[in-house]
């Protein structure tokens, strides 16, 4: 899926981003605010940030969110163990 977002111009080129790294700071954001509220699993949530599971696991632990949690710590366990396979 493909989503856009109209940032004006005045914000953008005020915040001093360029757009690849704006795009990458939301997916960043979306990904870890879905993954915070329980809304996809982790490797979901590295999916969504275009990150392996590992930088993603990282980019959580500079933004004090639990890596992994009871939620969905079975379906994480198997991910990891198919990962290292």
């Amino acid at each position: 899926m493909h989503l856009t977002i109209d940032v004006p111009d005045n914000i953008f080129f005020g915040i001093n981003e360029t757009e690849q790294s704006l795009t990458q700071l939301l997916k960043q954001k979306l990904a870890t605010e879905l993954y915070k509220s329980h809304q996809v699993s982790l490797s979901q949530a590295s999916s969504i940030a275009t990150m392996d599971l590992y930088a993603f696991m990282d980019l959580l632990s500079q933004n004090h969110i639990p890596v992994i949690d009871d939620y969905d710590i079975e379906e994480e366990i198997s991910t990891a163990r198919r990962l290292r396979a």
